[in-house]
């Protein structure tokens, strides 16, 4: 069993009721009594986890509250289904899969195992690269080496870049490449299904512009895959089944959700595209009600009565 494994053990316990003797621990995993104080003590030095022993009782219990791990088990089960199913749809080779699963597995408290199967990840859109492409782009952030891409626009042009690659992204099931373009001078995203070529240019090193954090920042400023420019601020209203499904919903980390005299909710978000929230927004019909900027409420009108006349 993993020292994982443990640990969710003890915090459940804790959790459930209201502390954990070391007996429990070690006749549970067959361990040693020194490896469950090794188990405590990483989950309060290194988990910062406000765990202490109780005299009365004899057990070790939390002084407060304390939720980093709360609903572990479930969470972990979650991402194990993701990952099946994305490896599914990749068709990727059952030894990798078989691997990569038992090691989640493993990370799961042991009456939690067997549920995995009960829980179904559904994407609609699976937009995988080829392979050759990816394993270009890890190769190159491996040796810090520059690229030339050969890449079609959205626009169906096409166009010859050298760049630095810095994040590939995974968003709504499409996978991008976000670098610096050493002829635009900026951070471009590109989508890698639109990759003609890409080739590494031995010898040219890339130069490090960004630390982890600023690129980070970058990618979470605004709602969407399209990054950089400036950010507008999008308020929308949202009534019906439109409500019920936005409101359970994290469009971005910064949005503002409001619950109105009638029920409805209004968003508002910072976006960096209006075009990829209009998208969005179109969706859910008749439902959605933009409300600011003008300029957006009226791209919004314009895009509505271009479909009408279209029918």
């Amino acid at each position: 069993m993993s020292q994982l494994e443990r640990i969710l053990y003890i915090n459940r316990v804790i959790e459930e009721t209201g502390g954990v003797k070391t007996a429990q621990i070690t006749n549970s995993f067959e361990i040693s009594r020194r490896q469950v104080l090794r188990d405590i003590a990483y989950l309060r030095d290194r988990l910062d986890a406000p765990i202490i022993y109780q005299r009365q009782r004899r057990w070790y219990t939390y002084s407060e509250p304390f939720a980093l791990f709360k609903a572990a088990n479930e969470r972990l089960l979650v991402l194990g289904a993701i990952f099946r199913s994305l490896a599914q749809a990749q068709g990727m080779d059952s030894i990798l899969v078989d691997g990569a699963s038992d090691a989640l597995d493993q990370s799961v408290e042991g009456e939690y195992r067997g549920l995995g199967d009960r829980i179904v990840f559904l994407t609609p859109i699976q937009d995988w690269p080829p392979w050759e492409i990816f394993n270009t782009v890890i190769d190159a952030m491996k040796r810090n080496l520059r690229l030339t891409l050969s890449y079609t626009d959205s626009q169906g042009a096409a166009t010859r870049r050298h760049i630095e690659a810095l994040r590939l992204i995974n968003y709504s099931g499409r996978w991008y490449l976000l670098a610096w373009d050493m002829h635009k001078q900026a951070l471009r995203t590109f989508h890698l299904a639109r990759v003609a070529s890409l080739a590494p240019i031995e010898g040219d090193r890339t130069k490090e512009q960004y630390s982890a954090s600023a690129l980070d920042q970058f990618i979470n400023q605004g709602y969407g895959i399209f990054l950089g420019g400036e950010l507008t601020w999008v308020s929308f209203r949202a009534t019906g089944w439109a409500r019920a499904v936005i409101a359970t919903q994290t469009w971005h980390t910064d949005q503002k959700v409001v619950v109105n005299d009638d029920d409805s909710i209004t968003v508002d978000l910072p976006v960096a595209n209006l075009n990829e929230i209009l998208s969005s927004l179109l969706y859910y019909g008749p439902f959605i009600q933009p409300l600011a900027p003008p300029h957006f409420v009226r791209i919004y009108q314009e895009t509505i009565k271009e479909m009408y006349e279209n029918l």
